[in-house]
């Protein structure tokens, strides 16, 4: 059979190459579409209690977490000069794209009774217009008489104070979360410049901003650094460039195939998920290998390449074929589990592990 498979494959190897090609462009298209992933509660198995827990309170509650929280202890703030600050960085953040609504002292409100449609009205305890320390003592003193802030917005034993930076929970599940949490630290940063007061920046975006900006980083890291390390193992190997250049050949397209799978199956780059490419060039160059070597072997014997090449497929197919199925079945055992991250991982390693195989089987006897 595998003979056979051979001499097909040798026969039709122009068509065979050119749907190779045609799809290999069609899934890195795809690939261009597949988003990070800011959902890292998915880890947690589906039956756990915390993670029913937390559905629970996503019903009841709406979203987990779209709130920045900046926080600083100081006694001067009170002062006017540092107030002026404050307040102007709560207008900073205010005019940060998608940030929805800002929480912090200096704009803080208080209800009065209006006398003509006797109803409760907000009025900002601190008026926009204050220019002296006088005033704003004044207006510290009625902030500091409702119990309704004390706690939320400060801590009167310990001088911490709370800024609430609400954001439209779209766009933190979007590309957009990097630049809008940059402009978020920015606008803090400037304020500490400014008053020398040391500023504190916390919250769920927060934290899963930098998670994920970690891991785009680490998965192009470990990517290029698996690419390179290949690429000398090959050269090391074979002591030929273009043996070298038509294994890297085989793993690029199996990375591209790993990504376009992820946006067809509809997940994202996750945790896991991006781990799924530089396993495929672990997989992809002991493919190349076995391939290569069983050729130059080959066609040491018989002195034909033809031969060589169907000699090559026959002998080495069904071992690739075996590790390959082996290691796809290792890891699919995954898409078995109660998480949705090990799951989704499961899925993607076991199909990008065999469509490596088959790019493996079409381009190296091809070529």
């Amino acid at each position: 059979m595998w003979r056979k498979l051979a001499i097909f494959v040798l026969q039709y190897k122009r068509g065979l190459l050119l749907c190779l090609l045609i799809s290999t462009v069609m899934m890195g298209f795809l690939a261009t579409k597949v988003k990070l992933s800011y959902e890292f509660a998915k880890a947690i198995p589906a039956n756990h209690p915390v993670y029913k827990d937390y559905l629970s309170f996503k019903e009841k509650f709406g979203d987990d977490g779209n709130t920045v929280v900046i926080g600083v202890q100081s006694n001067t703030i009170f002062e006017l000069p540092v107030f002026l600050q404050y307040r102007l960085l709560h207008q900073r953040l205010k005019q940060v794209a998608d940030v929805e609504d800002v929480m912090s002292v200096p704009f803080a409100v208080n209800l009065y009774k209006d006398s003509l449609s006797e109803k409760l009205v907000a009025k900002k305890i601190f008026s926009d217009s204050i220019k002296s320390q006088p005033e704003l003592d004044s207006a510290k003193n009625v902030f500091f008489n409702l119990p309704f802030y004390q706690l939320l917005l400060y801590n009167p034993q310990t001088h911490a104070y709370l800024m609430g930076v609400r954001i439209n929970p779209d766009s933190l599940n979007s590309v957009k979360r990097t630049a809008i949490i940059a402009q978020i630290n920015n606008a803090v940063l400037q304020f500490q410049n400014a008053t020398k007061i040391e500023t504190h920046v916390s919250g769920l975006p927060l934290i899963r901003t930098v998670v994920a900006d970690r891991i785009q980083k680490e998965m192009r890291f470990f990517l290029i650094a698996s690419l390179l390390l290949s690429v000398f193992i090959l050269f090391l190997f074979f002591r030929s460039a273009g043996n070298t250049v038509l294994s890297m050949l085989v793993v690029i397209a199996g990375v591209i195939w790993t990504v376009g799978i992820m946006y067809i199956m509809g997940y994202k780059i996750s945790l896991l998920t991006a781990l799924a490419p530089p396993l495929v060039v672990v997989i992809g160059i002991p493919n190349c290998i076995y391939f290569i070597n069983k050729y130059h072997t080959a066609y040491l014997q018989t002195g034909n390449k033809t031969t060589a090449l169907i000699e090559m497929v026959s002998k080495m197919g069904v071992v690739t074929l075996f590790c390959n199925l082996t290691a796809a079945i290792g890891f699919a055992v995954f898409a078995f589990t109660l998480s949705s991250l090990l799951k989704e991982f499961g899925v993607v390693a076991g199909l990008s592990i065999m469509f490596i195989f088959v790019i493996s089987f079409i381009l190296l006897p091809a070529v």
